[in-house]
């Protein structure tokens, strides 16, 4: 339904969410005060709220989806909604022992959702090119090259040999299934620039990880810690969101792929 009466007015409506959550968040730096510990100016609720509206355009994308992009566009949604209750989790709203391990846990498995989008893309872009098995082939380079930068970051920035064992393999394990997913991204920008905010988000959510676990395995602080964590995650998130939901050509007929 991509350029449908019908579909129109959803899609003005994931505009407006965007703006709304930019707007929001804006606010939160314009008007928030730093915490005592000067790690965030956003408030708490404000995160969460931007995080939520990001979900809701993941859900409206996913409505106004054909038969061809519906998979990948539910797949999309599933990972973001992943995404927030990791939100939800990490900030203990959720109250949960061990909440950076379950945090992972669902970030993790938003990741995965995410990579099955990926995939599904680069096989009907592949269509146009040369089919899936090369298509398939060409995704690894890129996903190597983020692998790599993900295991440095982790080196360099994460692990801690005083932190359980068993929290510091499971940041490497994380880090390098959210680098598959960055690289997956990458892979598929380079076969077609429409995916280029996708491969800038998947970046910029691998930036604000490793942050974020330097942060809570190595102690790091600096003022507005938090917010930068923050804004390269959400950015990242809705990035994924709008290149996967919002892409039409390639189920318009496009993709050399017949309906049905």
């Amino acid at each position: 339904m991509s350029d449908s009466i019908t579909g129109r007015p959803l899609r003005r409506a994931v505009f407006a969410l965007y703006a709304l959550t930019a707007a929001v968040l804006l606010l939160g730096l314009a008007l928030g005060r730093p915490d005592t510990r000067r790690r965030n100016r956003i408030p708490l609720p404000v995160r969460m709220l931007s995080s939520a509206l990001v979900l809701a355009a993941a859900l409206l994308l996913w409505k106004d989806a054909d038969a061809r992009s519906e998979r990948a566009t539910r797949l999309v949604a599933g990972g973001m909604g992943c995404g927030l209750l990791g939100d939800l989790v990490m900030a203990k709203v959720i109250p949960l022992p061990q909440h950076v391990a379950f945090g992972m846990l669902a970030f993790g498995a938003g990741h995965v959702q995410y990579i099955r989008a990926f995939l599904d893309r680069a096989r009907r872009v592949g269509a146009t090119t040369e089919g899936w098995p090369y298509t398939a082939c060409a995704d690894w380079p890129a996903v190597g090259v983020a692998c790599g930068v993900a295991l440095a970051g982790w080196w360099a920035l994460v692990r801690n040999p005083a932190v359980d064992p068993t929290l510091n393999h499971g940041s490497l394990v994380y880090a390098l299934l959210l680098a598959t997913m960055s690289g997956l991204a990458a892979s598929l920008a380079l076969q077609d620039r429409r995916y280029a905010p996708a491969a800038l988000g998947g970046g910029l959510f691998l930036a604000s990880d490793l942050i974020l676990a330097s942060e809570l395995f190595r102690k790091t602080h600096f003022s507005g810690i938090g917010d930068a964590i923050w804004l390269t995650y959400i950015v990242g998130q809705a990035l994924i969101v709008a290149a996967v939901g919002l892409d039409r050509r390639v189920s318009d007929g496009d993709d050399g792929i017949p309906a049905g």
